[in-house]
């Protein structure tokens, strides 16, 4: 007999500052967004299901933005939730997150939920439909007393296959990636989007600033060259260069090649995985210190 493939789906724990009140308990009061879906009656977090080819961390911020017109940014990640559906078992991905910009969008009723509010805790205990949704919620608030949902992103990124050098025989930081590279350049953008990277730092060789160069153009930012992540460089350099990276506040990706690379894991304390053309790792960082990482992008089917 053979074993059920689970279904998958994405969604994410949408969280706000709250307006602090007599009777807090928490020094962090927040407010997280709940929908309200007419057809089960139910309330639970935003999730879908992915569309064709699509990454689970595209899907989780194109669900949010559908069901309730939030634009946002996804942080540290949460535990998948399980449960059957009548397809089958379900799993969903989830993580925390946080809307996009100053001002949020007004909610428009659509097809699947006819409702949103924003709303403490002890009211999403009270509202929430399903026990694994309860489960979720507690793992939300475990981070929240530590802190930890209000994490920063760096994403470690190895650039994309490249002309093999025996193959190339023009300056080697000059060696082009492959077209299987620049589609999987182009497949990073709405990933790396998802995470709301505002921040990119390449190593000036062709290979790994073309492997981002698609990302920073849909967001109209400037790639920043930083010759201390080149193929030649030390580890001192590389230290300083992730070091500036971390001092920064907005989400930040950093590009590099394979031999340097465990140089910048170091530097952030966390075990170096061996990383494949066009591979990255997702640092959730506070302080300086990684609190949780994953792998760069979840596809829905696995490869």
């Amino acid at each position: 007999m053979s074993r059920e493939r689970p279904l998958t789906a994405a969604g994410a724990v949408t969280w706000r500052r709250a307006t602090p009140r007599p009777d807090d308990t928490s020094r962090r009061p927040v407010e997280l967004l709940l929908v309200h879906r007419p057809r089960y009656d139910d309330w639970t977090f935003p999730k879908g299901k992915p569309d064709p080819g699509e990454d689970l961390v595209t899907t989780a911020v194109r669900e949010v933005a559908e069901e309730t017109g939030q634009r946002i940014r996804l942080g540290h990640p949460l535990p998948d939730t399980q449960y059957r559906v009548a397809g089958g078992p379900k799993r969903v991905s989830y993580w925390a997150a946080r809307v996009v910009g100053r001002t949020e969008t007004p909610f428009v009723p659509n097809r699947e939920v006819d409702e949103v509010r924003w709303v403490r805790p002890g009211h999403a205990r009270k509202l929430l439909s399903y026990d694994h949704d309860h489960d979720l919620l507690e793992a939300f608030l475990d981070l929240r007393d530590d802190k930890a949902h209000r994490t920063r992103t760096l994403v470690v990124l190895r650039h994309g296959k490249a002309r093999a050098r025996e193959s190339w025989s023009g300056e080697d930081a000059l060696r082009p990636l492959t077209l299987v590279g620049e589609r999987r350049a182009e497949a990073l953008v709405p990933i790396l989007q998802a995470y709301g990277v505002r921040r990119v730092v390449t190593s000036p060789a062709e290979r790994c600033a073309a492997t981002v160069e698609p990302f920073a153009r849909s967001i109209g930012a400037f790639l920043r060259l930083d010759d201390r992540l080149t193929e030649d460089t030390r580890r001192s350099d590389v230290r300083r260069c992730v070091d500036a990276v971390l001092d920064a506040k907005p989400p930040a990706v950093v590009c590099g090649h394979r031999p340097t690379l465990p140089w910048v894991f170091e530097t952030l304390g966390v075990e170096a995985p061996d990383l494949a053309p066009g591979e990255g790792v997702v640092l959730h960082h506070r302080r300086g210190k990684v609190l949780a990482s994953e792998p760069l992008g979840r596809p829905a089917s696995p490869r």
